[in-house]
């Protein structure tokens, strides 16, 4: 009997016969099991999974500790040792036998074991524990075991966790909806406690010490109770640690660190029993800490309330670390280390008022997504569409993914290649993998090896690690049997090595100009292919003048490099010789109103080298159109005639034919095919631009139907002016008016001294359209202003005659006459 004495106080026991029961009734054998932290859902269920469940069971967990952790906890239970019954397997070790029945294993384990075999054939139920972490090994293994379940008939998936959307997963397991099972009670209770002011990051360190030397926050306690403190990272851990040894003497509390950079068996320590003599801890954990580890005499936790995670920078190809609030769902899990033996209380570095958000942004929607685009090839697809996604990845992602696999060579023409499926055997990142394939080819694959050590998680683990990484990625090399292309090795480069994978990552120094911009001497400046730019500490002995960054983040604005590799200048030159580009670029001065031609060699964003070339009349044109098509045409030379001419234009759209209006628009847009014909030379004046308009808007056609003079009832000839109120009180210049031309109202102006419209009785007109006559006297001042010629006649004329007789004597004011008596 699995289910024994040791479990029968957990919250859960009572609920475990129910639990595998409506697992074995599913109809789509699919089962969401929540309960509260502490409540012995990691380590009952399995028990009751052996007793219920003939064949093989394998548990997921997203983290190697708490895999080992258990493996180690489930077979004591059991009285056995780790490996027989119940054993586990991460990356580099494991613990199993022929007798193993039960096994905890690390998410990327089960994506491997589901590519070599799709139905899983031996495994009889899958649990996938802490599914709240989100982790795209998880997301990715659900996707997966989705199809596998629909070949088979007997193999059950549990869904578990003690902070999930039990819901929103049952629904997207199954319609109808998988069953969900949500455990009531806890262990132990967690007193809650909030202590706010902690809004500013650099602050934590001040709060930090001052909450672990508050005594109200351990009163009443015995003091070697441990307390657990929750930060958001390595640097965080480091630097408090430093703080807390230089005020608390090694007598009074022993510090300890807990996170992914630890070795294995470091952590391990940390799990085992604190004598009730020693010194009370402070452990000072990452996230590494928040779900299915129970840290012996914990009885109080800090947390921070921040966590740090990468999100991918799809347009840089670059990750990003970010610092942000935890969500509820973490905040829970954290509290709850705190209640796991005893009573216990969490103090939450922030206001009980601050609103968090109920779960973590899935990995899938912020990660780099090479490695998954490269499983779902081997798998059979490279489209997105063609997977059951709880949250789908974005496109712009995955197809940044997949372009960048098709670069490796690990996919062609969508479809996994030999070197995409040896990149996944090796069960490394697919840049490192392209830096192995590089040194099988070259025959220099120690070189490659160590290189790829040094980037893998493994680069900062103790000498035992590095061996057993090295080992299991020789062996796995030898599985695969790869074999060159050709016949022969290729000639051996370090730079084609480090560039193999990371050719995104070349980075030149940039000139001191561009360093004196950031104001600070302790930084160089790098420029990347992407056009990002990335700083490095002059705490490094060297900054050479070129270097590949594997660990470079985005940053906000300027990343950070972290680590680099120096590149050989020559063999640089050399492998830039096959992968620089070399454009022609023309630039228009407007100062200048001149052309600038340059040639110019580049790799990305990177100006490798540029010479100035001779600007021919084409050159000149072409220039001038993309400076209109950017910045529109007022930076022509417009005279009076051509803005008339426009404005004639504008008119007879407004009036004739409104489908003018559509080539008037486009005179931005298409500068090249009405301009550039006209240019004959590196100059440009009044009298092209307005012969290129002239033309491209069929002039003639204008000319005739809106003509600039006309000739008067009374035989005279009066020249016409076209206006546009906007335009002509300044509100809007010759560029605003081409890109609103449906908006002005053009309307024809006569200004005319009123003796010479004496014998004109109607108003004239410009098809159809009433001209606005501003009538003036002898000396030009204005006198009327109308549209309607005959009520001025027999209207205001009469009081104006009057005036006008006296002032001006000599003159005829007789408007029926057409000359001066």
């Amino acid at each position: 009997m699995f289910i024994n004495e040791k479990i029968k106080n957990l919250p859960i026991t009572p609920y475990l016969e129910q639990i595998c029961q409506t697992l074995k009734n599913s109809p789509s054998r699919f089962l969401v099991l929540t309960a509260q932290t502490a409540a012995g859902k990691s380590t009952a269920v399995p028990l009751a999974l052996l007793e219920n469940f003939n064949g093989k069971i394998l548990m997921l967990e997203p983290r190697r500790l708490a895999t080992v952790a258990l493996a180690e906890r489930i077979s004591s239970l059991i009285g056995e040792k780790t490996g027989e019954t119940v054993g586990y397997t991460l990356s580099l070790e494991s613990k199993i036998s022929q007798k193993t029945r039960f096994e905890v294993i690390t998410e990327a384990i089960l994506t491997r074991r589901l590519q070599n075999d799709p139905l899983l054939e031996d495994t009889n139920v899958v649990v996938i524990d802490e599914f709240h972490e989100r982790s795209v090994h998880a997301d990715l293994a659900l996707a997966f075991l989705k199809e596998a379940m629909s070949l088979r008939d007997d193999l059950f998936v549990i869904i578990m966790s003690a902070t999930i959307n039990s819901k929103r997963i049952a629904e997207f397991l199954s319609q109808p909806a998988a069953p969900i099972m949500e455990i009531p009670g806890r262990q132990f209770p967690v007193e809650i406690i909030y202590k706010d002011k902690i809004s500013v990051k650099n602050a934590i360190l001040e709060e930090f010490s001052q909450s672990i030397n508050d005594r109200s926050l351990v009163q009443n306690q015995n003091r070697t109770d441990s307390i657990l403190v929750f930060l958001p990272g390595i640097a965080e851990i480091n630097n408090l640690r430093s703080e807390l040894e230089n005020s608390l003497s090694s007598t009074e509390a022993e510090i300890l660190t807990l996170h992914s950079s630890i070795p294995l068996s470091e952590q391990k320590k940390i799990l085992s029993e604190v004598p009730i003599s020693s010194p009370r801890r402070i452990i000072l954990s990452s996230s590494i800490a928040e779900t299915s580890l129970t840290v012996p005499g914990v009885t109080t936790v800090i947390d921070s309330g921040l966590s740090r995670i990468n999100k991918m920078n799809i347009s840089l190809g670059m990750e990003r670390l970010v610092t942000e609030k935890v969500s509820q769902f973490s905040a829970d899990q954290r509290a709850g280390r705190a209640g796991r033996l005893m009573s216990g209380r969490c103090v939450r570095l922030w206001s009980k008022f601050d609103i968090l958000n109920n779960e973590i942004q899935p990995e899938i929607l912020r990660c780099n997504l090479a490695s998954l685009v490269l499983e779902c090839a081997k798998w059979g697809s490279t489209k997105i569409d063609s997977f059951f996604w709880l949250d789908s990845p974005s496109k712009s992602a995955w197809n940044a993914a997949t372009t960048l696999l098709t670069e490796f060579g690990f996919l062609e023409n969508e479809k996994i290649t030999q070197n995409g499926k040896f990149a996944l055997e090796l069960g490394i990142e697919p840049r490192l993998a392209c830096a192995i394939l590089y040194g099988k080819k070259t025959n220099h694959l120690e070189e490659a090896l160590n290189f790829a050590l040094k980037f893998s998680q493994y680069g900062t683990a103790n000498e035992e690690q590095k061996k057993k990484f090295l080992s299991i990625l020789k062996k796995r090399i030898e599985k695969c049997n790869f074999s060159s292309s050709t016949s022969g090795y290729e000639e051996f480069s370090q730079t084609e090595l480090l560039l193999s994978g990371f050719p995104d990552r070349l980075g030149k120094k940039q000139p001191l100009e561009e360093q004196s911009f950031f104001k600070n001497a302790a930084q160089t400046l790098y420029q990347f292919p992407s056009a990002h730019k990335a700083v490095l500490s002059k705490t490094y002995q060297e900054s050479p003048e070129w270097l590949i960054a594997p660990e470079v983040n985005a940053g906000s604005s300027t990343g950070k490099i972290y680590s680099f590799e120096k590149i050989d200048s020559i063999q640089l030159e050399n492998w830039l010789k096959n992968h620089s580009e070399i454009t022609e670029e023309l630039e228009f001065d407007k100062k200048n109103f001149s052309a600038k031609k340059t040639q110019k060699t580049s790799y990305g964003a990177i100006l490798l080298k540029e010479k100035k070339l001779p600007v021919s009349p084409q050159d000149f044109g072409k220039a001038l159109c993309a400076e209109i098509q950017k910045n529109g045409l007022s930076v022509l030379p417009f005279d009076k005639k051509t803005f008339d001419f426009l404005l004639r234009t504008q008119f007879y759209a407004n009036h004739i034919e409104p489908e003018l209006f559509t080539q008037i628009e486009s005179l931005q847009k298409n500068a090249e095919i009405w301009l550039l014909p006209f240019i004959t030379s590196s100059k440009i004046d009044e009298n092209i631009v307005f012969d290129a308009l002239f033309y491209f808007l069929n002039g003639t056609k204008i000319d005739s139907s809106v003509p600039s003079s006309i000739i008067l009832e009374n035989g005279k000839k009066a020249k016409i002016k076209y206006e546009s109120r906007l335009i002509s009180s300044g509100i809007l210049n010759i560029g605003d008016y081409l890109t609103n031309v449906r908006l002005l109202n053009v309307i024809p102006i006569l200004e005319i001294i009123i003796q010479q419209i004496f014998g004109c009785f109607s108003t004239p007109k410009i098809s159809g359209i009433p001209v606005l006559l501003k009538l003036l006297s002898p000396a030009r001042r204005p006198l009327q202003i109308t549209d309607n010629l005959e009520n001025f006649w027999s209207g205001a004329w009469i009081e104006i005659c009057k005036e006008m007789k006296g002032r001006y004597p000599k003159h005829n004011w007789d408007y029926r006459l057409t000359t001066d008596s």
